[in-house]
């Protein structure tokens, strides 16, 4: 019957095992006997060079059907450079191609004039600088509307008489209040000529535009962008929204004066 050992015998039985192995290795070398190595598998050489083609294949397979992976979005900025990823490639390879066989043939075609050695890649034009747009709408011609909309926006107040326990204004509203946020453009309601920029007053910043016996007048704006006796178009950006003047906050008081008599917007503009 084997006798079990203690937790003492046991230490010194596995440091004998260690010693004698490692001394085992020793002993074969001395003796000239390779040591044994970690056999290399062809499989994970056969794997390998699997997996570098299948790489290929996807890459390959991805530049040709390049609209079904990459996004709209995408695609449109490429196409804005003049750019088909699906053409470049054709070509490239068609031209290694066309290479090997003229060198197949006998042919160096190093040795031919520069203007033969070149290739052609059509559509490879530098990106045209993008200018910046004009942020100004293309102004309506005259016989169709005389008036546009100066912003888009909510009438906070209309026209003619009112009440307000906000602001120290009249009874008579002389114009339309249309809430907007700051800064939000203001477009020329009409063509003229600018024939008043003024900070002052309970308008705030104000401009007014005249043609013939017509005014157009934009109050409380936040910066004008337009001088005193510049001639506008319909639809130009004249000034941005804002809350100067006596105002309560941020909107644009239109007004449409007709012999220097105010009218109702709202009759010659659909708000």
């Amino acid at each position: 019957m084997e006798r079990i050992l203690n937790d003492h015998e046991k230490i010194k039985r596995a440091e004998e095992i260690y010693y004698r192995r490692n001394h085992r290795n020793v002993a074969m070398g001395n003796r000239g006997i390779e040591p044994r190595r970690p056999k290399t598998h062809l499989g994970s050489k056969i794997l390998l060079e699997m997996l570098i083609l299948v790489i290929l294949a996807v890459t390959v397979f991805a530049v040709k059907n390049k609209d079904y992976i990459f996004t709209q979005n995408f695609l449109e900025s490429v196409s804005k450079y003049n750019f088909n990823l699906s053409e470049k490639f054709d070509f490239i390879m068609a031209y290694l191609k066309e290479d090997d066989e003229n060198e197949e043939e006998g042919i160096f075609v190093n040795n031919q004039p520069a203007e033969q050695n070149q290739p052609v890649i059509e559509n490879m034009a530098e990106p045209q600088s993008l200018a910046p747009t004009e942020p100004n709408p293309v102004p309506v011609p005259e016989n169709q509307n005389p008036f546009i909309k100066p912003i888009e926006g909510v009438v906070t107040s209309g026209f003619g008489a009112r009440e307000s326990v906000y602001q120290n204004v009249t009874g008579n509203h002389t114009g339309v209040d249309i809430g907007a946020n700051s800064g939000t453009q203001i477009l020329a309601s009409m063509s003229g000529v600018v024939t008043q920029v003024s900070r002052e007053g309970d308008y705030g910043n104000h401009i007014r535009i005249t043609k013939d016996n017509v005014t157009t007048l934009y109050a409380h704006c936040q910066d004008i962008l337009v001088a005193e006796g510049q001639e506008i178009m319909q639809g130009q950006v004249i000034a941005t929204v804002g809350s100067t003047g006596n105002s309560t906050g941020p909107h644009l008081h239109f007004e449409i004066r007709i012999d220097d008599v105010p009218i109702n917007p709202a009759e010659k503009i659909n708000f």
